[in-house]
């Protein structure tokens, strides 16, 4: 049934048949009366066109009449496409004529309106040409937020077209002369797409615009506020919750690693797995020099690593242990800042770059709760370990010497005779134990339950939640349990706007009862395993000499009633608001409170082996420590944001804030306990030898700073982005309080220039660079400060008082200097990205602590010396050779590099004592002008000389010699990698997903500790240790042999040389995953239990490791291979 469009005019008004006739026959007429006036204006324009084409497509004609003429299209693309190639000669034509060339031959036919040229196909008569002109329409409207706030700068296009407007600052837009029930596309960063049909009935649209989690990747937030990234000039990352849960379900910080190429966790050889230690992490290199320093223990318990980023969490400053406890299901997204553009907005915090993490917040409507529940199975990764058995043990105490007597008394020599003669027995009865596996689980099993609920109206919003999680370690009774809960509260009434978080969390880490896992490495396999007895070998009474000793059973340590543990609560109020005074200026202010308590308990029995020599009066020990801390931090900003002419956008933001951090620590060590009591300090006879309970209370630290900041596009092309920011700290000098930090960076988005307008092939392009200062503040507050202790003693003059630390006054900032530019890339409609940085980092001066004579009543102080450059480049690669959304079928690949190199400089001879010190200590670091820090100090080595065994060294002035000498030690390589990144690959098939990434480290080199103590300088106490199988194999063993090691029989001290520097590469599988979801639309039976969707996937991380050379991994806890399983429903 056809509408009158009459009568939708007037309603009421019914017209007769003959009428209705009449009427029908004078709408024509007047349909060809302005159609006739419309072909008659057309005449009349006066563009000129020029083209001279042969055998290009239809699209680029058009595309090129639109840039001489500034007219927009209209046209279905895929009509246009489906034309063959066109030839077109017209020299200093009209437009109208222009586009009747073009059209020749074909089967379009075309109109003008209003500066719009409406392409389509020819109708079957003009009659219905004329009525389809007829329909076009103008629309109207606006697009709001889901609270109705209006969003400005809204991208409103006609779908299938590149045409369109965008929204003014009142959200409003207006399109002139299209068809009715045309499809409009509404854009905006961080919100749903939306597509709306104009159908010409509404007076205005009315857009509502649904905020999408997953958009977060076309925002950076700088956990200040939000930038569009395509008008941003800094270098910043953006990762989403879900693109952290598809590589594991892990702590956040390993599963970071994955997903940037600047963000490197360096593998702690020491700590491996251990679910109780924290990651050391590196962002574009150091900006300073990592000691340990002799400061006290005030800085052992307040400071941290300098080199550490700075973590936000929701908008305020937050530590690595809450972010690697934090629930990863909670995380909504993760954004790291990289240069100056992106840091400075922290100031003197921001020289190792800022990992700002967002959590997910509460959304409007329906109550939604959603319950995950990831669950994990750890073994531990033992390939690395190449140690001897008991008869390659054997036989190497023997050809080293351990047997023959040399150099002891008779008894000894008969003595030993006797145990080789007992331990050759063993072995030849087959006992071989694998020590290895005695302190380790089989499997060890983490699980984690989340839940969270949400809701509410436009005008208040809630959401609670709580999780709970085990970890449990490879190593027996080493553990680690986190809970917390949360709640979110938001109100919005009318331009106010106030949010309330609360977030409460506690832990508890247990240690393992069996100690160090190296223990177990050097336990001689020949040794039966004996759960009970105190000794696994025990010398004959009344031996009285030095060539043996009882070996201690470690198994029975461990079933003694010791425990170590630590216990952490932590409880946070985060309250904000924000007041829109007009659509263009915002007022925002957030106060948080925080007060964390962390306790530690150490007891170990009395009949613990460490004890054997100790009187009965300190057998046994009891350490207590609590540390609690307060903290408080307020700010107060405001917003303009304002959009001029369309073409200009000016953002500014000006923010204020105040910071205080309070921390104590109490500590006490009590000794000699009964046999079979617990730990309870009420049972001790005393506290530890020449020590009382400490009572640490370092000087608080205060912050305050003032910053601004504007951001400036013109014509979506060209952008700007200038901060200032001035800091004060109490961790300075008092001659030096206050320091100011800038940035300044320009952007170009080179696609929406006209010379690209034909560039289908170029979906993006932006090259950005900036410069700017930023500073390092993470060295607690000791370095200014002078610190006294009470002596523990007191004498005839009464109680003593004596410097903890001396503080310098004059200590100058340290400051880093940052230049970065970068492009980012896509082609082929995204299908191809890449994002690609290079900067400088250039740290002046560094904070050195140097020792000092004892005359001064201190053994070290902090000094600002020399400076450090870091320079690096990076890059993101990512492409789809399969890009199908229709059916939902999608493959990306991608490649993630990082390379860079530091170098000191400006030293002089300042650091002289602090590198005698580090000789002194056998280290393989130098501080010196022009070295990096990464650099291996060694003796270059010729290797071993076939005739005597021994090794053959080479001199700084070229020449030959056995003896070893300090003054020959130079750089002998670099511990860098060369590049290291990520190869990963993604597979998205309708709801299945198969992913991968797999790590490679290439170029680096590094010393190998297992070659250096457990196949080379052994010495004769060391023979009753296991060591590795090449200490056997390798060594040399009579003359004329070719052999990388020294003699088998010597055990003299040997030094470092380059003979225990290798270069390695390795291959890491860091993440295998698969994942599927159901949906109502795929599983119907989802409805009738009430379920939204429901989500299954599968990891294993650090499944596998191949590396070139061989290395002990893990040296007091194990590495672990996981597997892991998670669910996801919402109801």
């Amino acid at each position: 049934m056809k509408i009158n469009r009459f009568n939708l005019g007037m309603p009421f008004c019914r017209l007769p048949n003959v009428s209705y006739c009449i009427m029908r026959i004078n709408i024509i007429v007047l349909i060809i009366a302005i159609f006739a006036v419309q072909v008659s204006a057309s005449t009349g324009y006066a563009q000129k066109i020029t083209i001279h084409k042969n055998n290009v497509s239809l699209a680029t004609v058009l595309k090129e009449i639109r840039l001489q003429s500034g007219y927009d299209f209209i046209y279905d693309v895929d009509l246009i496409r489906q034309v063959k190639v066109i030839s077109i000669e017209v020299s200093n034509a009209a437009l109208e004529d222009a586009l009747k060339a073009c059209l020749k031959n074909q089967p379009f036919t075309f109109s003008i309106a209003n500066n719009t040229i409406i392409i389509k196909e020819k109708s079957n008569g003009i009659l219905d040409g004329l009525l389809s002109y007829f329909k076009a329409i103008d629309i109207r409207g606006r697009v709001v937020s889901e609270d109705g706030k209006p969003i400005p700068g809204a991208n409103i296009l006609i779908k299938g077209t590149k045409n369109g407007t965008r929204t003014n600052e009142k959200g409003e837009f207006f399109i002139r002369g299209i068809e009715m029930k045309t499809t409009l596309v509404i854009s905006y960063i961080g919100y749903k797409t939306r597509e709306v049909v104009a159908t010409g009935k509404e007076n205005e649209l009315l857009i509502k615009m649904e905020l999408e989690e997953q958009m977060m990747k076309d925002v950076v937030i700088t956990g200040m506020f939000e930038r569009k990234k395509e008008s941003f000039t800094g270098s910043a990352a953006t990762i989403t919750g879900d693109q952290l849960r598809a590589v594991g379900n892990q702590n956040v910080v390993q599963m970071l690693r994955s997903l940037d190429p600047s963000f490197i966790i360096v593998d702690n050889n020491l700590k491996g797995s251990d679910p109780n230690a924290l990651a050391r992490i590196e962002l574009r290199g150091k900006t300073s020099i990592a000691q340990n320093t002799n400061l006290g223990t005030l800085t052992d318990q307040f400071a941290v690593d300098p080199n550490m980023p700075l973590f936000i969490l929701d908008g305020f400053e937050s530590s690595l242990r809450q972010i690697t406890d934090l629930d990863i299901n909670r995380i909504a997204s993760i954004t790291i800042l990289k240069d100056a553009a992106s840091t400075a907005l922290y100031g003197a915090r921001s020289a190792n770059g800022v990992i700002v993490v967002e959590t997910i917040r509460p959304k409007a409507g329906e109550l939604r709760v959603s319950y995950t529940g990831d669950f994990s199975v750890s073994a531990a990764d033992l390939s690395d370990y190449n140690l001897m058995n008991s008869e390659e043990k054997l036989e190497f105490e023997r050809l080293a010497g351990r047997y023959n007597g040399n150099g002891v008394g008779n008894e000894d020599y008969v003595m030993l005779e006797r145990f080789y003669n007992q331990r050759l027995k063993t072995v030849r009865e087959g006992i071989n134990t694998y020590w290895l596996n005695e302190p380790l689980r089989s499997t060890a099993f983490t699980q984690n339950h989340s839940v969270y609920a949400s809701g509410g109206s436009n005008e208040f919003q809630f959401g609670v939640g709580a999780n709970m999680q085990n970890i449990t370690g490879l190593m027996r009774g080493s553990d680690r349990k986190n809970w917390g809960a949360r709640a979110d509260l938001t109100y919005r009434s009318g331009r106010f706007n106030v949010s309330n978080r609360t977030f409460i969390s506690g832990s508890r880490a247990d240690e393992s009862p069996y100690g160090s896992f190296t223990t177990y490495a050097k336990i001689n396999p020949y040794y039966k395993k004996e759960i009970v007895g105190k000794y696994v070998e025990q010398i004959p009474a009344g031996y009285d000499g030095r060539a043996l000793a009882n070996v201690p059973n470690p198994l029975y340590n461990a079933q003694l009633n010791s425990e170590q543990y630590v216990t952490g609560l932590s409880l946070q109020n985060n309250l904000g608001f924000n007041f829109d005074l007009n659509r263009s200026l915002r007022f925002t202010g957030a106060l948080q409170l925080s007060k964390n308590i962390n306790t530690s308990v150490n007891f170990i029995s009395p009949l613990n082996t460490v004890f054997d020599n100790t009187t009965v009066l300190e057998k046994g020990s009891y350490t207590n420590g609590r540390t609690e801390g307060f903290n408080y931090s307020g700010n107060l900003g405001v917003t303009y944001n304002k959009v001029i002419r369309e073409k200009h956008v000016l953002t500014g933001n000006a923010r204020a804030e105040v910071q205080e951090t309070n921390s104590n620590f109490i500590g006490l060590t009590a000794v000699g306990f009964p046999v079979g009591v617990t730990g309870n300090p009420s049972f001790a006879y005393g506290y530890q030898p020449n020590a009382k309970p400490q009572v640490l209370t370092p000087p608080k630290t205060r912050r305050v700073n003032a910053l601004a900041s504007i951001n400036y596009v013109y014509d979506n092309r060209y952008f700007l982005d200038a901060t200032y920011r001035i800091d004060g700290s109490t961790a300075f000098g008092t001659a030096k309080r206050y320091s100011p930090f800038w940035a300044v960076g320009l952007g170009w988005n080179v696609r929406n220039e006209k010379f690209l307008k034909a560039a289908d092939w170029i979906s993006s392009l932006i090259v950005r660079g900036n410069m700017g200062s930023t500073g390092n503040q993470s060295f607690g507050s000791f370095a200014s400060a002078t610190v006294y202790t009470l002596e523990a003693n007191s004498n005839y003059f009464g109680q003593g008082l004596y410097h903890t630390s001396l503080g310098n006054p004059n200590l100058d900032w340290q400051k880093t200097l940052q230049t970065s530019i970068g492009i980012d890339m896509g082609m082929f409609q995204n299908r191809f990205t890449a994002t690609i940085d290079a900067y400088r980092k250039y740290t002046d001066p560094l904070i050195v602590t140097i020792d000092v004579p004892g005359s001064n009543g201190i053994s070290s102080y902090p000094m600002n010396a020399g400076n450090m450059t870091v320079k690096g480049i990076e890059a993101n690669l990512k492409y789809s050779p399969v890009f199908n959304l229709n059916q939902r079928i999608i493959w990306t690949l991608g490649l993630t590099g990082s390379m860079y190199n530091s170098r000191y400089n400006g030293f002089g001879n300042m650091l002289n004592s602090l590198n005698a010190e580090q000789q002194r200590s056998n280290s393989i670091q130098r501080f010196t002008d022009g070295r990096s820090p990464d650099d291996i100090w060694a003796v270059q080595s010729l290797g071993i000389d076939p005739g005597s065994g021994r090794e053959v060294f080479l001199k700084k002035d070229g020449t030959y010699t056995f003896d070893y000498d300090p003054a020959d030690i130079k750089v002998i390589a670099n511990g860098r990698p060369a590049i290291e990144g990520v190869v990963n690959s993604s597979l998205r098939i309708k709801n299945l997903t198969v992913s991968a990434y797999i790590r490679y480290s290439l170029g680096g080199s590094r010393f190998n500790n297992a070659l250096y103590d457990k196949v080379e300088n052994i010495s004769y106490d060391d023979l009753s240790f296991n060591q590795d199988k090449r200490a056997l194999e390798l060594r040399w063993k009579q003359p004329g042999d070719i052999a990388q090691f020294k003699g088998i029989s010597l055990t003299d001290y040997t030094p470092i040389s380059s003979r225990f520097i290798q270069k390695e590469n390795i291959i890491t599988g860091e993440s295998i995953a698969v994942g599927y979801e159901l949906t109502p639309a795929s599983a119907s039976w989802l409805k009738q239990v009430h379920l939204q969707n429901l989500r299954f996937s599968a990891y294993m991380n650090n499944i596998f490791r191949l590396s070139n050379i061989v290395s002990e991994r893990g040296i007091d806890y194990p590495f672990a291979n996981t597997v892991s399983f998670s669910i996801n429903a919402s109801f």
